[in-house]
């Protein structure tokens, strides 16, 4: 697969919350971004997670598009005066915030049935999309996400909530169904657990396939009281992917067919 390809079907997951720094917050949205890509045959290259501070945001999504052409953000949408996570990538896409007035309908329903008739300046701030956008509207709060796509490049970032429960529920109602087509590549991963062998004798003994691999990969991992070895297959049609793990799985069992695995 040539650079141009693999940039385009690979993606970088950015997490943005002091407290996820501060270790106070578990950061268990990147995990379960992954793994939602992956069903899609989205890869990720890389998790960053950093604090609520513009410069460093700023700086984070320069890398991030240098490593992919598809950036996830997740957290700092919110209304305080620290969630600057969509003013940062208004300011880095070059494009001004514009009152959404969907966002703002929703806005007043929510608070109408809270009972509450008035708005603070920084409710309101959740309202200001970036121009240009395609908005995700929260159904499982207030904050929304949205999608930007650079003028001149490939480059697409996706922002989402940080809250758990209103990232999972933006992915599934929107943001997943956005990115399906995105992707023309599947992947597919099979997983095989040992015990009573350690990781570097696996190496060892899967060299063969290890040395000179494209695609299927191989990957092992040391975990507690056993060994995980993960091969990977990544292309345009599903069934040859499988079939390619399957080939594979099958020649690494026979080089560690003293072991078998769990």
């Amino acid at each position: 697969m040539s650079d141009r390809a693999n940039k385009s079907t690979q993606s970088v997951i950015v997490a943005v919350g002091t407290e996820l720094l501060f270790g106070t917050t578990v950061n268990t949205n990147a995990a379960e971004i992954s793994q939602m890509l992956h069903d899609i045959g989205i890869g990720v290259l890389a998790h960053h997670t950093i604090g609520d501070n513009p410069g460093r945001l700023h700086r984070t999504l320069e890398i991030a598009f240098e490593q992919a052409d598809l950036v996830l953000v997740t957290g700092g949408l919110g209304p305080t005066q620290d969630d600057l996570t969509k003013e940062v990538i208004a300011e880095y896409f070059g494009v001004s915030l514009v009152a959404d007035e969907e966002a703002m309908k929703r806005l007043e329903a929510l608070f109408e049935e809270y009972g509450r008739t008035q708005f603070s300046e920084n409710n309101l701030k959740q309202i200001y999309m970036p121009s240009g956008c395609t908005v995700f509207y929260n159904n499982a709060g207030t904050a929304p996400g949205f999608a930007l796509q650079a003028a001149e490049s490939e480059k697409l970032i996706i922002a989402l909530p940080g809250p758990p429960r209103e990232m999972r529920q933006m992915m599934n109602e929107s943001v997943l169904p956005f990115l399906k087509g995105r992707s023309k590549y599947t992947i597919y991963s099979e997983t095989l657990i040992f015990r009573g062998i350690g990781e570097s004798m696996i190496e060892t003994l899967l060299l063969p396939l290890i040395d000179g691999q494209t695609d299927p990969t191989i990957a092992t991992y040391a975990k507690e009281g056993e060994c995980a070895v993960r091969i990977t297959s990544m292309r345009e049609n599903a069934n040859e992917a499988k079939t390619a793990v399957e080939i594979m799985v099958r020649q690494a069992q026979k080089l560690i067919s003293d072991h078998k695995p769990c």
